[in-house]
């Protein structure tokens, strides 16, 4: 005769407050992580802003389509923050320069790398 007391979770009450676990809920080994790519798009084109907060990047697919008199022109726009954005530049380069040296691209123009701008420290009052 097993001895050991068995505990069950009781079932949640409708109505009452049920605490959430968001500690748990994100906690997962990196084996566990696959991307879900909800969505694809040809770019040929693309266009940077960057404002005080973040980075915008519109990859655009040209020429696009001509509907109603006007040029309809499929774009995507991807914000990333500052920190984002530098860690995609450094990724892209690296990749890039990779692949030209190894031949696999038909064309690329190794350009030199310069520091970026520093932003104007502005007088606050």
């Amino acid at each position: 005769m097993d001895t050991k007391k068995q505990t069950a979770k009781a079932a949640p009450v409708p109505g009452q407050p049920v605490p959430i676990d968001f500690g748990r809920m994100y906690r997962f080994s990196p084996d566990e992580m696959c991307p879900e790519v909800r969505a694809s798009a040809y770019a040929n084109v693309s266009y940077i802003t960057c404002t005080n907060r973040d980075v915008f990047i519109d990859f655009l697919e040209m020429p696009g389509v001509k509907k109603d008199g006007k040029m309809m022109i499929p774009a995507t726009r991807i914000y990333l923050s500052h920190s984002a954005a530098q860690q995609l530049a450094e990724k892209l380069s690296e990749i890039l320069e990779g692949s030209y040296q190894r031949g696999e691209m038909e064309f690329y123009e190794p350009g030199e790398t310069t520091v970026p701008a520093k932003a104007k420290k502005s007088k606050r009052k």
